[in-house]
């Protein structure tokens, strides 16, 4: 057998190797956040499920998946929260404490991996997606109304609406885990939508609160108003006297100074005085007239019983 013929035969082998593995397995690929679950017609469910990627199976087994990471259902009357242009209405008409009310939401949910092989039992091999569509679905819808009436009108349209959030995810979370493996990490209110009569009973009721709001901050900025006066004519007040009191500090300082010069001056005077007239001496007096009558003319000498005088 030359080369070329027993290429041949080597491709014709491979051909039917491949054929022969075609028929008894087959290929399968199960996408990133999901597991898929497998059943044959020889063993039934099999308890081990296959993780993201490419895997083989029987030719007539099935594989249904089911998405274990986070996934989204909206329910909305609004096409743009389905990021299209046309969508079927499904917004929740929830009773409410004092009327109904539309809410449009999203909720983000995932299957338990743990809970999927029996889901594939429970529900006859239906896969995730068939299960969200067909049962889901219409059980959150069912649910959130069963939430909603603890709440009045108001406080789902504005006042509560994170705290209404919240005990619709806490309520699905234990409804659906217990009933389709399903867990729910948020449940969101994406808008809420009133009828007229109701959404007139709302903003009346709106508008009272602004105004009575409005009332209370203009009753405060008057309070503060009228505080911040008081302030401003004690600290004036507070200035004046405070001015009065340096005014008469100064005047009291100016009269002590003036009665510290006349009470220098008058000693002054007292002392010149009294050195003066502790300078007075006889002698001084008899010097005084000796220079008088020298300045006069005339002296008078005495002795030997004899008074010369000497005039001019």
């Amino acid at each position: 057998m030359n080369m070329k013929n027993r290429g041949i035969v080597i491709g014709v082998i491979v051909l039917a190797v491949l054929a022969g593995i075609y028929t008894v397995m087959r290929f399968e690929y199960v996408g990133q956040g999901q597991v898929g679950v497998v059943w044959s017609m020889k063993n039934g469910v099999k308890e081990e499920v296959l993780t993201p990627g490419a895997h083989f199976v029987g030719p007539f087994d099935k594989v249904k998946k089911y998405p274990v990471s986070q996934q989204q259902l909206v329910l909305s009357n609004n096409p743009s929260d389905y990021n299209k242009k046309e969508h079927a209405d499904w917004h929740v008409d929830a009773p409410a404490d004092g009327g109904m009310v539309k809410m449009n939401m999203t909720i983000n949910y995932n299957f338990i991996p743990e809970r999927v092989v029996g889901l594939y039992s429970k529900f006859n091999g239906m896969d995730g997606e068939a299960i969200v569509d067909g049962m889901v679905q219409n059980s959150v819808i069912a649910y959130i109304k069963e939430v909603t009436p603890k709440f009045t009108v108001m406080e789902i349209y504005s006042t509560k609406r994170s705290e209404v959030s919240q005990a619709i995810t806490e309520y699905l979370n234990g409804k659906l885990q217990e009933e389709y493996g399903i867990s729910i990490s948020s449940a969101l209110i994406i808008d809420v939508q009133l009828d007229e009569t109701l959404m007139a009973k709302v903003q009346a009721k709106e508008q009272a609160k602004q105004d009575a709001e409005k009332a209370e901050l203009d009753k405060q900025t008057a309070q503060a108003q009228a505080e911040v006066a008081k302030v401003n004519a004690e600290a004036e007040a507070t200035v004046a006297v405070e001015r009065a009191k340096g005014e008469a500090e100064v005047k009291r300082i100016e009269a002590e100074a003036d009665a510290e010069k006349t009470r220098i001056k008058a000693q002054a005077e007292a002392d010149a005085n009294n050195y003066v007239s502790q300078s007075i001496t006889p002698e001084l007096i008899q010097m005084r007239e000796a220079e008088a009558r020298l300045k006069h003319g005339w002296i008078t000498v005495k002795g030997a019983d004899t008074v010369v005088t000497n005039s001019n």
